[in-house]
């Protein structure tokens, strides 16, 4: 039992495989880490826990938009209305390009560091918030700069 497929998709020569081909409502109640290819809405989408996750977007590509700012060693919030930080060229304050709605919806990164979200900072109201000010940056390196990046979404159902 299992040692034999039924109908194999790969050969020696084989430079892929198929996955299962569904639409949303043939889609099996689900095994975790079991894979499907929504023919509904255009996705690849694995089974966790108690419900499907899509794993590809329809459109298959994304645009990443980064945000850049500096720390001046003394602001934890930045973003809208928060009245400090400044844009990487000085000239305003920093705010989001991009609408965020929560942690997931960006990766952050300061001097080149990851941030982990809910840990290393929240998202509220179009506003980051860091656990400790950014350090200043030494004008010489842009060793401390606050990059985000937009269009990295979350996985969903």
């Amino acid at each position: 039992m299992g040692r034999y497929l039924k109908n194999p998709e790969i050969g020696n020569n084989a430079f892929g495989i198929t996955i299962p081909n569904v639409t949303t409502a043939q889609r099996p109640s689900g095994v975790n880490g079991q894979l499907v290819y929504n023919t509904t809405t255009s996705t690849y989408q694995s089974y966790i826990g108690s419900a499907w996750y899509n794993m590809s977007t329809a459109a298959g590509e994304k645009t990443l938009t980064i945000d850049r700012f500096m720390g001046d060693g003394s602001t934890v919030t930045f973003g809208a209305g928060a009245a400090s930080g400044f844009a990487l060229d000085g000239s305003t304050y920093a705010s989001f390009s991009q609408t965020v709605n929560d942690s997931s919806d960006i990766v952050v990164f300061v001097g080149g560091v990851y941030q982990v979200p809910e840990t290393n900072y929240t998202v509220s109201s179009q506003r980051i918030t860091f656990g400790s000010y950014p350090p200043a940056d030494d004008s010489s390196s842009n060793g401390h700069i606050i990059t985000i990046i937009h269009g990295l979404h979350k996985l969903g159902a």
